[in-house]
């Protein structure tokens, strides 16, 4: 793919938080050609002072992925081909660190007639950003980016070649589609420069600042307001960008900070007027089905489907807000509820095999993807072979099979491997954390060692996997097995309450029942007096938004619970839609979870697209 075009950086160097420009000039003979660049850790390129593409896809140090982009407006003769490139330096739940570099091809068919190398391109730090603050958005997120109108001219230097993994594969996914620029509506709050952009809104700010001599312009962005103003920083994690201005007009187009939320809000040294600022949004491509709806389940389904959206962009996220990472148990979601919002499933099939790259030397998979030394959850990894046998089902593709069956097969042999005597797999020791929602009793109590000590939810969703992944085995011809009425009559031994008629969570501390923690033991096939009340809520914790997926599943295994679970979906979305959401919350206590720090936009709560089309599709 890049036969002669090597890996360039400066000769100093790489350092965390650092942007550097680079310039070839090529000679072309008018006709399209194909530009094809992979960064470390992104990039915006430009032909001729014009930007053609932006957005690296982030990889692994052994694996990167390179656009291709198709160059219409080449000239004949002399063009100058541009690139600015930022290098974070760090790891974070969606990046990991590596050394600088840029490796470039220009096309003419297959004819590499411009290329990255150390007699033809230059290179120089690129003054309009602000080098070395290292800042955190939050740590998930990685660094935020500053720019600055006052930089001197950039200082062109000849590259040096910098050794990077030369595996490097077309993006998985397509690129993402730019939308008309959003600009925020200022709104009458006393005191405050507060903009609405009339909902949330996933992009990259542009702003237009009237500058009297030099001055300091920071955005602060988030997903609602708060005490009459945009509540950004919140215990240590700050969601803001800098702008530093010098006199007269200044404009700018932040594209390497992709941000969240409805409202931004403008502070400044008091010399600054803003003439101009909102976002451009960018959208993952995907043609939606229609939706078949009416009434209140129709507003339901489209603020679902638009939080699914707004969540797709490399790959899933969890929320475009504060995180923007692939996780496992989100992702699953998320592409359940695709197969029904959307007509193409090419998105789903690119993060399975993705999330398969991200196997650890244990066998399990990381939190996130890319990410490294992650406190990877047990339940997370056993539910991996759920979305893959999910992803056969709804499309009958088992080409997918060959990239990821060998981690799906790993991650069993782990769990099979820990079933002990008593017929149970005990939790997992520290570094893991052994979470499975948040609500009381399934949150891991993170960074407490919990090994030795066993959970009702493991064990009953690796037998829920194992049900799923049986089928895979079938596929491939792979015998696996495992003692499963062994298993239930230890789990029902060990967690099942006679006089209660349900299932606790846990053998250690004090007995806690969740409507989850029955969920899954009615979906494995466990009896009990009072299990079915107990997974319809009755004198159990509650299951957060992004379960109630096993637990109207559950449901759905006993005639009769239909009008429930519309019931249910209806009161707990509409108190949302009531509350002014725009995409569906985290939590159902929306922003005031986590310590003031829920996400108003979750893909994992899109659950009732998947319910509506299951219970409601055939009657419409």
């Amino acid at each position: 793919m890049f036969k002669n075009a090597r890996w360039i950086w400066q000769k100093d160097g790489s350092s965390p938080d650092q942007y550097l420009s680079f310039k070839q000039k090529f000679i072309a003979r008018g006709n399209p050609l194909t530009l094809r660049v992979c960064a470390e850790t992104n990039y915006i390129a430009y032909l001729n002072g014009k930007r053609v593409a932006f957005g690296q896809f982030a990889g692994y140090k052994t694996e990167k992925y390179f656009d291709e982009i198709l160059l219409k407006d080449c000239k004949k003769g002399e063009n100058i081909l541009e690139f600015t490139v930022f290098y974070e330096g760090v790891d974070s739940a969606t990046h990991i660190a590596d050394k600088g570099g840029i490796i470039y091809s220009v096309l003419e068919g297959e004819k590499e007639i411009c290329f990255s190398n150390c007699k033809d391109a230059v290179c120089g730090l690129h003054t309009g950003y602000i080098h070395g603050r290292k800042k955190f958005i939050t740590v998930q997120l990685g660094y935020t980016s500053s720019m600055t109108s006052r930089g001197t001219e950039i200082i062109y230097e000849t590259p040096v070649e910098v050794d990077l993994t030369r595996n490097l594969l077309p993006r998985p996914v397509k690129k993402l589609v730019e939308e008309d620029v959003v600009y925020g509506k200022l709104l009458d709050v006393k005191g405050r420069e507060i903009y609405d952009l009339g909902r949330e809104t996933v992009g990259y700010i542009v702003l237009e600042v009237e500058s009297e001599g030099d001055s300091d312009v920071t955005v602060a962005y988030g997903e609602h307001l708060k005490d009459g103003c945009v509540r950004y920083s919140i215990d240590g994690r700050e969601f803001s960008l800098r702008f530093n201005c010098k006199n007269g007009n200044n404009q700018f187009e932040q594209l390497f900070v992709r941000v969240a939320g409805r409202y931004l809000e403008v502070f400044t040294n008091g010399n600054a007027k803003i003439k101009n600022i909102g976002l451009i949004p960018v959208i993952y491509p995907q043609e939606e089905r229609e939706n078949f709806l009416s009434g209140v389940e129709k507003d339901i389904y489209d603020v679902c489907v638009r939080t699914l959206r707004l969540c797709m962009h490399e790959h899933y996220e969890d929320c475009p807000w504060r995180e923007q990472a692939l996780y496992v148990l989100d992702g699953r979601n998320q592409m359940l509820c695709g197969y029904y919002a959307f007509k193409d499933s090419s998105f789903q099939r690119a993060n399975l095999a993705f999330m398969s790259k991200g196997r650890r030397n244990d066998g399990l998979l990381e939190l996130t993807y890319p990410a490294v030394n992650t406190p990877a959850i047990p339940f997370f990894s056993v539910m991996y072979p759920v979305a893959v046998w999910e992803y056969v089902e709804h499309t009958e593709d088992k080409t997918l099979l060959d990239e990821v069956m060998p981690t799906a097969l790993e991650i069993m042999s782990v769990f099979k491997s820990r079933i002990d005597d008593n017929g149970l797999i005990a939790n997992f020791p520290l570094p893991y954390w052994n979470f499975y929602e948040w609500s009381q009793g399934a949150d891991g109590s993170f960074g407490k060692d919990l090994s030795g000590r066993y959970d009702l939810i493991l064990n009953c969703a690796f037998l829920y996997s194992y049900e799923r992944f049986k089928k895979l085995c079938d596929i491939k011809g792979i015998a696996f097995d495992v003692d499963v009425e062994k298993m239930k009559m230890a789990i029902k031994d060990k967690f099942y309450d006679s006089e209660r008629g349900k299932y606790f969570l846990s053998d250690h501390g004090e007995r806690v029942y969740s409507q989850l923690g029955n969920a899954f033991a009615f979906l494995v096939g466990l009896s009990g007096d009072n299990v079915v009340n107990a997974v319809k809520g009755e004198g159990v914790v509650p299951a957060t938004l992004s379960m109630l997926g096993y637990v109207y599943d559950a449901l759905l295994l006993c005639e009769g619970n239909e009008q429930f679970v519309l019931d249910d979906i209806k009161e707990k979305y509409v108190y949302m839609l009531s509350e002014g959401a725009t995409s569906v919350w985290e939590t159902i206590l929306g922003d005031a979870d986590f310590d003031n720090s829920g996400s108003l936009c979750h893909g994992w709560s899109a659950m009732p697209i998947y319910f509506y089309n299951k219970l409601l599709r055939r009657k419409s």
